[in-house]
């Protein structure tokens, strides 16, 4: 009777644990980051071709700040998506800025091989402390930052970052297709 009991314990334990993994792998949404309702910290870094680039430049949008790098398998399979809907939405007042923390040769051929139709910023082993600033204390990639039009850091994810949930965040921000 006692090692059932013990048993079923464990099972009703795995279960919600396998769920709460699921449910946090599913979202990927960092609720309880302390970067949420904060402005969002200001830098310039250089873009592909040498420019620095400053966060200001793109103040009054929605800006999805994504930190990435070209060894990152998740990092690479959610680039595609985020081309496609920064050419959906762009002129509605989406800016996707990809912070690259990689060798700027890598990151140009991988910009030019996929066709990334938005910013690239290389900032290299300094992007792990950018990222910081902006909620990822533990150095996490893809890391994507969601800056409202007011400047203000309305969403983080930790991980691939779905399509179909950006739609859903542009949805609830008022972009239309």
């Amino acid at each position: 009777m006692k090692n059932t009991l013990i048993f079923i314990v464990a099972i009703i334990i795995a279960g919600g644990s396998g769920f709460t993994l699921q449910n946090y792998l599913g979202k990927n949404q960092i609720s309880n980051n302390p970067a949420i309702g904060i402005q969002r910290p200001e830098f310039a870094a250089p873009d592909l071709d040498g420019k620095y680039r400053n966060i200001k430049e793109w103040d009054g949008k929605v800006i999805f700040l994504n930190f990435w790098a070209t060894w990152c398998p998740p990092c690479k399979k959610e680039i595609p998506d985020f081309i496609e809907l920064q050419s959906a939405y762009g002129d509605q007042g989406l800016q996707f800025v990809g912070i690259a923390i990689d060798d700027e040769e890598a990151v140009r051929e991988f910009a030019e091989t996929l066709g990334i139709n938005y910013p690239s910023l290389v900032v290299q082993a300094d992007g792990v402390n950018l990222a910081k600033r902006y909620g990822n204390g533990i150095g996490a990639l893809p890391y994507t930052v969601i800056i409202n039009r007011d400047g203000e850091i309305s969403n983080t994810f930790r991980g691939e970052l779905s399509k179909i949930r950006a739609k859903e965040l542009l949805e609830e921000r008022g972009f239309t297709l």
